[in-house]
């Protein structure tokens, strides 16, 4: 499965800059401790934590950050993938990824926009 980019790019004194974008990631794998797996994400890499646990064998790990300088979904999984192959070189990763700002939405109500 593919991933897509989202990048905002802006105009600055003939230049690109690319923006931060705000994520939800949940980090599965087996090979690592629940502290150790808490350590990187939290302590290392600065992503909040929202639950961090393990069940049947798998450690757990969902947070909330940015992904900045224009990194991807996939570059950023090969980076927690790096890190913890120097925990444990037999790590075995999985990420998973929400944009979360332009989430689709439905309204209701007979509020109207003046």
């Amino acid at each position: 499965m593919g991933y897509k980019k989202h990048t905002i790019s802006l105009l600055n004194v003939g230049r690109n800059i690319k923006m931060s974008r705000y994520y939800k990631v949940v980090v599965e794998c087996k090979g690592v401790s629940e502290s150790d797996l808490k350590w990187l994400m939290s302590g290392e890499l600065g992503w909040s934590l929202d639950i961090c646990g393990s069940y049947e064998g798998r450690v757990y790990f969902e947070g909330e950050g940015y992904l900045g300088g224009g990194e991807t979904e996939e570059e950023a999984h090969e980076r927690i993938t790096k890190e913890l192959k120097k925990i444990n070189s037999d790590v075995k990763v999985r990420t998973r990824w929400t944009y979360l700002e332009e989430l689709p939405y439905d309204e209701y109500g007979d509020l109207e926009d003046e």
